[in-house]
């Protein structure tokens, strides 16, 4: 795989990291992801039961590969989505469901007797003389991110009850006209997405909304909501909806506080 970045549109801001003990450059405004496909990094994981390579395959919380272990001053997160994590200098990233690396994990020998090995094999092939002889093995390779005994409650995620006529998940082309024509109408709205920056596949792809050039009409539009003093979150999560027509947001923030709720 060969690795290029854009000439123009990002940070000028280094950074570095570790991914499995190999050093990675990378720059303010990236993801663990971003900054392990500009450096070349092409195995990011391992499949769970053969322990094929896997790279990355989406772009956000879609990803179902690069799962990684993310160790910084404030803690460990397992299990932790590359595509959606910030990078950040001096944390420490590790593959999970490897070892000791995903470029040279050991268990990858398991693909070679993949043929002998059907779904639930063994569930049968184990059971002689004692499956709880097997069993602590088994269970430990099928494993994914290491837990941390150390880790204790940090500081607890602010809580905020916010009320409004409208609210928009999704701040792509769709969610934007949406949010901007409840708030036209009168409308208080709340506009959420899951990524940094609002835009969804404009953000990439070259078109036109009622005549104005793609990334020129997302600018537009936000600005037009928050000064019409709608609400604009970014790096939020609508996770759930509850009696009485409320709904859970979680919203991330890239300078080290606790989530928002």
């Amino acid at each position: 795989m060969s690795a290029s970045r854009l000439a123009t549109g990002g940070s000028d801001r280094p950074l570095s990291f570790t991914f499995d003990g190999r050093r990675v450059e990378g720059f303010s405004g990236d993801t663990i992801a971003s900054a392990l496909l500009a450096s070349g990094q092409a195995v990011i994981g391992r499949s769970f039961k053969y322990h094929r390579p896997r790279g990355i395959w989406g772009s956000g919380f879609e990803e179902p590969n690069a799962l990684v272990d993310v160790e910084s001053p404030v803690g460990r997160v397992p299990n932790a989505r590359a595509t959606t994590v910030q990078a950040a200098d001096g944390i420490t990233v590790r593959s999970v469901n490897a070892s000791p690396t995903a470029e040279t994990d050991r268990n990858a020998v398991l693909d070679r007797f993949a043929r002998f090995l059907p779904a639930a094999f063994y569930y049968k092939t184990f059971m002689w003389p004692d499956w709880h002889l097997f069993e602590p093995r088994i269970r430990a390779m099928a494993g994914l991110g290491v837990v941390d005994p150390d880790w204790q409650r940090r500081q607890v995620s602010d809580q905020v009850n916010h009320h409004c006529d409208v609210l928009v998940v999704g701040a792509g082309p769709a969610g934007l006209a949406a949010a901007a024509s409840a708030a036209a109408a009168g409308r208080s709205v709340v506009l959420v997405d899951d990524r940094t920056h609002p835009g969804g596949s404009l953000r990439h792809r070259t078109g036109e909304v009622d005549g104005v050039e793609g990334k020129a009409w997302v600018e537009m539009t936000v600005a037009r909501l928050k000064g019409g003093g709608q609400l604009v979150l970014s790096d939020t999560t609508a996770f759930g909806l509850y009696d009485h027509n409320l709904v859970a947001l979680n919203q991330r923030h890239a300078d080290g506080r606790p989530d928002t709720l």
